[in-house]
């Protein structure tokens, strides 16, 4: 039968209990409630803890300062590792998913327990910089409507061929529209270096560099006219996403549904929402293109060290994937490469005349 650990680090041991029943350990992991006691079993429990580094795809090294982590977090008595602590007992007990996420959220390939999870974030002064961004409105849109000088740099979005609505006409990895077009000009992702780019928009750069806690995300996205981007999840809840829409048709063509909420899009005026929800997005305007800044930020419950530690493994986890994906021709990575190569398609991007 299964261990199931209720309590790790100066804690208690495993507790026998069926893998697939709702056990004090689950109800432990959502509410915090933890007591850090003797260990019972010791070398099973860090047995099983580089058990869990080694599943990660680190360097013998990288395993050693995870496994620090994960130590440091279970004595930890300030809680600003109380978040990850959590989440490695969901690892260690092969839990799936946090007991009590949003129904919404269920199709979101990765939720951690201990976030909060609001589809739309009203309360902008968790983000002091919004204001900036905002002020710097003008300069922003400025940036990017000279890009049609010379748009070299955009892309159709593609996704593997598994994860979006039906495979692209090109055969380039597969599309997440289902009427209109949708194109992007990455300024951060997934350790790509797109430096020559970000240097087209220094002023957007590094207004973006400035931000704490970035998650090192960030791009522009046209919508093209009636263009909808079908319901879908993001891929984790340990970010949220921020749109700054910088080009926007008059009236209520533009909008964005997150969970039940609907945002009717306005220029100038930023939005923050958790895209772990279901959402989809629209441009119903007959003739005028849609274009936003967008960029994730490390979600505010997550302390300064939490962020350290989930940006080490996200580094990792993404060397991992790049490496995984070389001769696999609908790996991300390797459609990203062929996506750029496409021509670009101006009259989608900048449609009526923007």
């Amino acid at each position: 039968m299964p261990r199931r650990f209720e309590r790790f680090g100066g804690m208690q041991g495993p507790s026998s209990v069926k893998a697939d029943s709702m056990s004090s350990a689950e109800t432990t992991c959502d509410t915090g409630a933890m007591v850090y006691e003797a260990i019972t079993d010791k070398a099973d429990l860090e047995a099983r803890l580089h058990e869990l580094t080694r599943a990660w795809g680190l360097t013998p090294l990288g395993e050693n300062i995870a496994y620090l982590w994960l130590t440091k977090a279970a004595t930890d008595s300030t809680g600003k590792l109380s978040r990850l602590r959590k989440w490695a007992l969901m690892q260690l007990n092969h839990q799936r998913r946090p007991s009590n996420m949003s129904p919404w959220q269920r199709g979101c390939p990765n939720v951690l327990p201990g976030l909060r999870a609001t589809p739309v974030w009203q309360n902008h002064d968790l983000f002091p910089w919004i204001k900036t961004l905002e002020a710097a409105f003008p300069l922003i849109r400025k940036e990017l409507l000279d890009l049609k000088n010379d748009p070299t740099g955009f892309q159709p979005y593609r996704a593997p061929t598994w994860a979006g609505v039906r495979p692209a006409a090109d055969g380039i990895g597969s599309v997440s529209h289902d009427a209109g077009d949708w194109n992007v000009y990455y300024l951060f992702l997934h350790d790509v270096d797109y430096a020559s780019q970000r240097a087209r928009c220094p002023i957007t750069t590094a207004l973006l560099q400035s931000i704490p806690h970035q998650y090192e995300h960030a791009f522009f996205s046209a919508l093209a006219p009636k263009t909808h981007i079908t319901k879908h999840h993001g891929p984790t809840n340990k970010k949220l996403r921020v749109h700054l829409p910088l080009v926007v048709p008059s009236g209520d063509a533009c909008r964005l549904r997150v969970g039940d909420d609907v945002i009717v899009v306005k220029e100038g005026e930023c939005f923050v929402f958790d895209d772990s929800f279901e959402h989809e997005a629209w441009n119903d305007h007959g003739s005028q293109s849609r274009l936003v800044l967008v960029l994730d930020v490390w979600h505010p419950d997550f302390s300064a060290p939490e962020v350290k530690f989930f940006q080490f493994l996200r580094k990792a986890q993404l060397r991992l994937e790049r490496k995984a994906s070389e001769g696999d021709a609908d790996g991300f990575y390797h459609i990203l490469q062929d996506a750029h190569a496409l021509p670009t398609n101006v009259d989608a991007i900048f449609a009526n005349g923007i």
